[in-house]
């Protein structure tokens, strides 16, 4: 059975909304359709229309999409316009509201699948911390009265059975629910640059540009989010993960100077073989056929990038990136945990201590299944990709 056919099988009232996608994607249209769908019309300045002007034209001209890779992209584009929107919203009716204090908060990001996911959710175990689950990223603001913390809840949840039922796989690699810690590229999107687009389908001349892009617009939305988010956590340290981070932390350590970022570091055959793995569940469900040799080139090229990238912002900020291993964090994880909060100047009670144990002792790596991989299913060879990043690799692996 194809995949489209498992879909609308499983799904019989998506075909209507599918055949509504029209042909070719557009900013206009995505951006009419926010506004139809909550009443606003005020996006705010407009450093967002180059991005996902360019997002469409790699959706009309590189990506291949299927029916249900066009109508998953027009929904995540159009929620994080209506998130636009209401993030304006606040901005234009309560000003006062983004001009509080911010807790310093810590951002855990690295290259995909290094672990940013086990150790966001360590140091998410602490009750001094706020992490924001997965219905908040995707729906942080309020529509209205009627639209209750709740609701928001039910939403959410709905679309991840969705996806539940069409990749049960996924649970192995990335666990995702409604009310669990998640990672912040999905309420940062509304800015235009993220990787949240490429990972729902292989858009790769919009990914190619953006990794590249100036991302100062970018984090001067992620703050506006992270102090109104701050509102809903009075006193708690906001902790946030994103291997979307990696491409833009120069332009997040200066946007955000009360930030401490977490960088993660894995044997980069692992990393490289995990996060292929995990692409080819998610984005080969959008198209009508995954190129293997294209997602290895994007896949080498956006490596090149992030490294290049995080070493900059690294040389610039010394004092505010911290670098931790996976084999390390793996073989003791409370003391990769201590040395963090000591980085930060953090004390770590015995009862908060407590809690981050018992976390990790109910969630051990594997639980929700094994996640098999290997860099040959996309013509990569060990040796060359070990060869290509043996500096990184000897530094920090």
């Amino acid at each position: 059975m194809s995949i489209m056919d498992r879909i609308t099988a499983q799904f019989p009232q998506l075909a209507d909304a599918m055949q509504a996608v029209p042909a070719e994607f557009s900013l206009d249209w995505l951006q009419q359709a926010a506004c139809d769908e909550i009443g606003l019309t005020d996006f705010g300045a407009p450093s967002f229309k180059e991005p996902l002007e360019r997002l469409c034209a790699s959706v009309n001209e590189d990506a291949d999409l299927n029916p249900y890779g066009r109508l998953l992209m027009a929904g995540v584009i159009r929620t994080q316009l209506t998130n636009r929107l209401l993030l304006q919203q606040v901005r234009t009716e309560q000003p006062e509201r983004l001009a509080a204090p911010l807790v310093p908060p810590i951002v855990v990001t690295g290259l995909p699948r290094t672990g940013t996911t086990f150790l966001h959710r360590l140091l998410a175990a602490d009750p001094a911390h706020a992490s924001l689950p997965f219905w908040q990223l995707n729906r942080p603001f309020p529509r209205g009265a009627q639209d209750t913390k709740a609701a928001r809840i039910a939403e959410v949840d709905a679309l991840n059975e969705v996806r539940r039922k069409i990749t049960p796989e996924l649970d192995a690699s990335h666990l995702i629910r409604a009310e669990s810690p998640e990672e912040c590229i999905w309420m940062i999107g509304l800015s235009g640059y993220s990787r949240l687009f490429w990972n729902a389908a292989p858009v790769y001349g919009f990914q190619s540009w953006q990794q590249s892009a100036d991302k100062t617009e970018k984090y001067r939305d992620y703050r506006d989010l992270l102090t109104y988010l701050q509102g809903e956590y009075p006193g708690k340290r906001l902790v946030l993960k994103a291997p979307d981070h990696n491409d833009g932390l120069r332009e997040l350590l200066t946007a955000i100077p009360e930030a401490q970022v977490i960088l993660t570091h894995r044997d980069i055959v692992e990393q490289m073989g995990s996060y292929f793995s995990l692409g080819r569940t998610t984005r080969s469900l959008a198209v009508n056929r995954l190129d293997a040799e294209k997602e290895a080139q994007a896949l080498v090229e956006m490596t090149d990038v992030s490294l290049a990238k995080m070493a900059a912002a690294r040389a610039e900020f010394p004092d505010r990136i911290l670098d931790v291993r996976y084999r390390d964090m793996m073989r003791d994880p409370l003391a990769t945990v201590e040395s963090i909060y000591g980085f930060c100047g953090l004390s770590l009670p015995d009862d908060r201590r407590a809690a981050i144990a018992d976390h990790h002792a109910k969630n051990p790596k594997g639980k929700h299944g094994k996640h098999e991989y290997s860099l040959s299913e996309f013509g990569l060879e060990n040796d060359w990709v070990k060869a290509r990043y043996a500096e990184y690799e000897a530094e920090f692996v």
